[in-house]
């Protein structure tokens, strides 16, 4: 018996909606200079506000909720957007591993794919403390299978949402194509606070404003 403890959720759903005028408004924002690591990040961090991602906007908050509710099991209300902002990736670009620190669950949407765009790399991060004594050699095939595997690839469709922990580890290897690779990042948090004030662990966000 194998018993493979503590899974993190990745969650895929596909957006079923017509999205020309998304992609529309999406190109027509402005972007930062290029920097190492990142790509083009769009200046306008909270992109889905706009009424035109109304109804793309109801979908995220519908998994995002289905996402949390369901796999985590947090006592969810609802959820409130923190930023949401738009990436570029031209040819050999990348996005190096990273995190999404101040906030709880984290998604990307794939609005305009194309063929071989890079995926989205989950990696399994291992501290020091976790570490064996002694680091062995490793088979040719450690990471096809699921125990030893560092890195995992997800490789998204034309209008896939890909939710995830904030905190998990992920990036984008570098592109090979010669156009954009292109993005929609969001990120959420319980609405009015998070946690809750009889385990003296809640935070209401009203009282710090």
């Amino acid at each position: 018996q194998v018993i493979g403890l503590f899974p993190i959720p990745v969650y895929i759903s596909n957006y079923p909606n017509d999205t020309s005028e998304l992609i529309e408004y999406f190109d027509s924002q402005e972007f930062h200079e290029a920097s190492d690591g990142y790509g083009h990040i769009s200046k306008n961090s909270y992109i889905i506000d706009n009424p035109i991602c109304d109804d793309l906007r109801g979908f995220v908050r519908a998994c995002m909720l289905d996402y949390g509710r369901s796999l985590h099991r947090y006592a969810l209300d609802d959820i409130v957007f923190t930023q949401s902002w738009l990436t570029l990736k031209s040819t050999n670009m990348y996005h190096k591993a990273h995190t999404h620190p101040n906030t709880l669950i984290s998604s990307v949407f794939y609005y305009e794919m194309k063929p071989n765009d890079p995926p989205l790399c989950f990696s399994n991060k291992v501290y020091s403390s976790n570490r064996p004594i002694f680091e062995p050699s490793y088979l040719d095939d450690y990471q096809d299978h699921l125990f030893s595997q560092e890195m995992f690839f997800v490789h998204p469709k034309q209008n896939d949402l890909i939710i995830f922990p904030s905190w998990f580890t992920h990036g984008v290897p570098p592109n090979p194509n010669k156009e954009y690779r292109k993005s929609l990042g969001i990120n959420a948090l319980p609405k009015g606070m998070i946690g809750d004030l009889e385990s003296i662990a809640g935070l209401e966000y009203e009282r710090y404003t």
